[in-house]
């Protein structure tokens, strides 16, 4: 039986401040964390047992997920008590993963895709791993595939900063997507307690082996590295959950939002549970709402995520914006961003009445768990 183990034990340091409070792994995508997703999608393939390789704020994930019965899966945990990179991850979770092939998941990856075909796929070119790939426009920032069409074997696995095109012009390449479905022969090519990337010190040889092949996805693929990504990696699968639930309205609205008066809504929008919504106000496009959020009156909201629990008074506009849980925004207040800087607020901040946060052209605005924002001016920088 196929097993699974989802990587989730980073810092998460350029999501910051979004990640102060709140380990990576439990960002919300379309208000589900984004390793939630992932272990569903696994359990839509099959796969009853899976490993979180943590670190990171443990204890939150450990109490989020517990064994995994709730998702009607089975959670083990691995700890590093210090970076082993991530064959070294892999290796501290081999008891669990040794019996049986296993899909191995970069935590920080919003996807959406059939992972029953990716098991087709490996049944069908064998070796010992089989790579999910993805074209993209710019590859700069990823590990580059090279690879045999029609044989579907990988020739070389080049990091980032070994893929140098001519004249640097990059253009749409094929990349490392950061799932993988590996045989437990793997675990002899890595040493215990050795700190080592399975990119750099292992693929390699195996490729050289010729026992690694690639298998292009469809569907959604975005890794969350930044804020902006993950702005837009919501709105993608929002998009994609919308339209395989072939939703008339463009919409994803828990039946139990509580709304006073008129409410305009310009899809996509998704609104969790227990939303009350006041009169007068505009919501969406491309609008993420948690659970348990008030707004008040004359509020509108666009190009934005909100998590859970936060409260938005009357007279509010919010666009191009993160808001984390437990936020409290007074009257009048603007938190604008743009499209390259959004306005990022951690958990529990409160934005005080009729302050402007308005993100320059050359930077975001964040704001760190608990501050109380009574003012903001800030100048572009030269």
């Amino acid at each position: 039986m196929t097993k699974g183990i989802i990587l989730s034990g980073g810092w998460g340091t350029r999501l910051r401040p979004l990640t102060c409070t709140l380990p990576k792994g439990l960002i919300p995508v379309v208000n589900k964390p984004v390793i939630e997703r992932q272990i569903l999608l696994l359990k839509s393939a099959g796969v009853e047992e899976i490993v979180l390789a943590v670190s990171v704020m443990s204890d939150v994930i450990k109490n989020y997920f517990n064994d995994g019965k709730k998702l009607g899966v089975k959670i083990h945990y691995t700890d590093e008590r210090h970076p082993l990179g991530t064959a070294g991850a892999i290796k501290l979770a081999e008891k669990f993963l040794k019996d049986d092939n296993f899909f191995m998941l970069n935590g920080d990856v919003i996807i959406n895709f059939d992972f029953n075909e990716m098991v087709k796929a490996h049944k069908k070119y064998g070796g010992i791993g089989l790579i999910a790939s993805k074209i993209v426009d710019d590859p700069s920032r990823y590990g580059v595939l090279i690879v045999e069409e029609g044989s579907q074997k990988i020739l070389k696995f080049l990091e980032k900063s070994e893929y140098h095109p001519p004249g640097e012009n990059y253009g749409p390449t094929l990349i490392n997507a950061g799932v993988y479905l590996l045989e437990p022969e793997i675990f002899k090519y890595i040493e215990p307690e050795k700190k080592l990337s399975i990119e750099v010190g292992v693929f390699p040889k195996l490729i050289k082996e010729e026992s690694m092949f690639y298998y292009p996805i469809s569907g959604v693929w975005k890794d969350i590295g930044n804020p902006e990504e993950l702005l837009e990696g919501n709105i993608l699968l929002m998009n994609d959950i919308i339209s395989n639930f072939k939703s008339q309205n463009g919409n994803l609205i828990h039946k139990n939002l509580d709304v006073e008066g008129k409410l305009k809504i310009h899809p996509p929008v998704t609104i969790g549970e227990n939303v009350v919504i006041r009169k007068d106000c505009e919501i969406g496009p491309n609008v993420i709402i948690g659970d348990n959020v008030y707004i008040g009156n004359n509020v509108e909201i666009k190009d934005a995520v909100i998590y859970n629990e936060a409260y938005i008074s009357r007279d509010v506009k919010i666009e191009k914006a993160i808001i984390s849980d437990n936020c409290l925004i007074h009257d009048g207040a603007k938190l604008i961003g743009n499209n390259d800087n959004l306005i990022l607020l951690s958990s529990y901040v409160e934005v005080l009445e009729k302050v402007n946060l308005i993100a320059p052209s050359n930077s975001s605005i964040t704001v760190c768990h608990h501050e109380i924002v009574k003012e903001y001016t800030i100048k572009d920088k030269i």
